[in-house]
């Protein structure tokens, strides 16, 4: 039986993949490029939260900063009263005295240094040049004792001229055994630090 023979000009259309889906195309999104307009009601609600919050930030930061200088005056061993009289005799007669015990029977008294003090140490240490920091050290101590001893044991220092004041007790400062001095440092040493933690940044807003 001979095949059937093929028909000429017979043209079908390819057929579409069964794994295509309909949902293959994204769709179109449509997207509002108007400006924003926030409306009055909301601007003033959120202006109002800001202020409040800065306000309450504010108070919060007042608040730590004073707990926090009682809290060091407390850790110091230091009370408010105390803190009121150095503060008091700084802002008004410009130093403050204090008498510390050495042993039980000695005392030495002490004042807090002038701006003049502290020059006349760096031109101290221009003119020794010091090439070790002992040296250094050895010079601060002696140039800051002699600017800050008042009394010692009974004997009070003093001198019409102030210049003359400083060199004579100076002198007198090198005469002395060199662990009485070490131990006139160490006193002094707790005397500055009370003192410029009494006087610390913010300590008007303090009282």
């Amino acid at each position: 039986m001979s095949s059937p023979a093929p028909v000429i000009g017979s043209y079908r259309k390819p057929a579409v993949a069964s794994d295509v889906r309909a949902d293959a195309v994204p769709e179109p999104q449509i997207v509002d490029n108007r400006p924003k307009v926030e409306s009055p009601s909301r601007s003033l609600t959120e202006g109002v939260q800001e202020d409040l919050k800065s306000s309450i930030d504010r108070t919060k930061d007042a608040a730590e900063k004073a707990k926090t200088y009682s809290e060091i005056l407390s850790e110091r061993d230091i009370s408010l009263n105390k803190a009121h009289a150095i503060v008091d005799a700084m802002l008004e007669k410009g130093f403050y005295e204090e008498t510390l015990e050495v042993t039980k029977a000695i005392t030495v008294t002490f004042r807090t240094r002038t701006q003049a003090d502290y020059i006349r140490y760096l031109r101290a240490i221009e003119v020794y040049n010091p090439k070790f920091v002992e040296e250094q050290q050895e010079i601060q101590i002696r140039y800051f004792l002699a600017a800050s001893l008042v009394a010692f044991k009974g004997q009070v220092f003093m001198h019409a001229d102030a210049e003359k004041l400083y060199e004579l007790k100076l002198a007198w400062l090198e005469k002395q055994p060199e662990r009485l001095v070490s131990l006139l440092a160490s006193k002094l040493n707790k005397f500055d630090q009370r003192i410029q933690i009494v006087m610390s940044e913010g300590v008007v807003e303090n009282f």
